[in-house]
């Protein structure tokens, strides 16, 4: 009697222990520690970029809007999706069609954008984003005037602000106006749109 009735207690323990753990709530997999790989096209609505100002000669700039081809990025995401986003990216951005109508010397730009950033979460899926880095560009491609190819044409690099505000779950779109700006007076200029993967999509 006294075996059955211990043993009707050792049940009764089991079955409330089960029972207990079953209503805990799970464990949310938005609230772990992540490092994911991320991929993104970025496009460009407008860019205006000014070479460094050289003594003796006027400022060189050119622009152009609605780029026909997207750019490409990857980087890395770390963190929670519950809290903030730290982000590493870099790009490539190819605009075949900018100029400077005022006075032109040739055409095309290339610029490779390298940004750390915050992504900060506002309401549900909605954040914002906050950036910093470097950017090299190049301007004035192909189709240079004479005078163009005579003088030197290197890669340019300005210090970088990023501010955007977008969507994410799984893909992410994000609006970013972005500026550089360099003690030789070289300034770069873009607004645009990201569309990319990183996230769950890896878990």
């Amino acid at each position: 009697m006294k075996t059955l009735l211990s043993l009707l207690i050792a049940l009764l323990c089991i079955a409330n222990t089960a029972q207990a753990q079953d209503e805990l709530p799970p464990l949310s997999s938005k609230a772990r520690f992540m490092i994911r790989p991320m991929i993104f096209i970025d496009y460009n609505f407008y860019h205006w970029y000014q070479n460094p100002l050289k003594v003796g000669e006027r400022s060189k700039s050119m622009g152009q809007v609605l780029n026909v081809l997207p750019g490409l990025g990857g980087g890395l995401v770390m963190g929670s999706k519950t809290s903030v986003l730290f982000t590493l990216e870099a790009a490539v951005r190819y605009m075949p069609f900018s100029l400077d109508v005022d006075g032109f010397e040739g055409m095309g730009a290339v610029s490779f954008p390298v940004l750390a950033g915050f992504r900060i979460p506002i309401h549900g899926i909605l954040f914002v984003n906050v950036g910093g880095g470097v950017q090299w560009t190049k301007t004035n491609l192909y189709a240079q005037t004479s005078n163009m190819q005579q003088q030197d044409n290197p890669f340019f690099m300005t210090y970088i602000g990023e501010l955007g505000l977008g969507l994410e779950e799984n893909l992410f779109l994000m609006f970013f106006t972005r500026f550089g700006y360099a003690p030789s007076q070289a300034t770069t200029f873009d607004l645009g749109l990201k569309i990319g993967l990183n996230g769950n999509l890896w878990d």
